[in-house]
């Protein structure tokens, strides 16, 4: 059974995606939200504050750990909220899918740097027809599982603005 197949696709949440993850994706996440760039200080914080109340540990001893070890208690033992979830998410695909990010954006003519929305872009919906033939191209060209991660993340992350997946994803689903 893929991921869609596990997602209610109809309410989805950052949180709900990464609890239907399996551990080996939950620890390329969580290794690239702590060993991405620097602009993901808040998210490490954020990582650090959560391994801390799970724990009972002081956030002070949280940040001492060696990375390795906060990333085995963020995927074993946090329940990430929305936020975190969201956090993880987008380090896993900006630490490891640039490609991907990369090809869908282009495909949607949505401009970007090297997968990343650009800030001055006043993101609209894209059209349905452009995001399932975005969408087709994706699955063309990388990993099927990887894409359904990437798309139900979008859906999760900000459904005003990525709602029109919805239909691609249904039709995936069971596939």
């Amino acid at each position: 059974m893929g991921l869609l197949d596990r997602l209610r696709l109809d309410d989805l949440a950052p949180a709900r995606v990464w609890a239907e993850l399996d551990a080996h994706t939950r620890r390329h996440a969580a290794e690239a939200l702590y060993r991405g760039p620097a602009s993901s200080e808040a998210g490490r914080s954020h990582a650090d504050l959560a391994i801390a109340a799970r724990l009972r540990f002081r956030e002070i001893a949280v940040r001492r750990l060696p990375v390795d070890r906060r990333v085995k208690y963020l995927v074993t033992q946090v329940r990430p909220d929305d936020s975190l979830a969201s956090s993880l998410l987008l380090a896993l695909h900006l630490g490891r899918r640039r490609p991907l990010l990369r090809n869908f954006l282009t495909q949607l003519g949505i401009p970007h740097e090297d997968g990343l929305i650009r800030d001055d872009h006043d993101l609209r919906s894209p059209e349905s027809a452009r995001l399932a033939a975005a969408a087709k191209s994706a699955y063309r060209d990388h990993a099927e599982d990887e894409v359904d991660l990437y798309l139900a993340s979008l859906l999760a992350m900000d459904g005003d603005v990525w709602g029109g997946l919805l239909p691609v994803l249904r039709g995936r689903a069971g596939a």
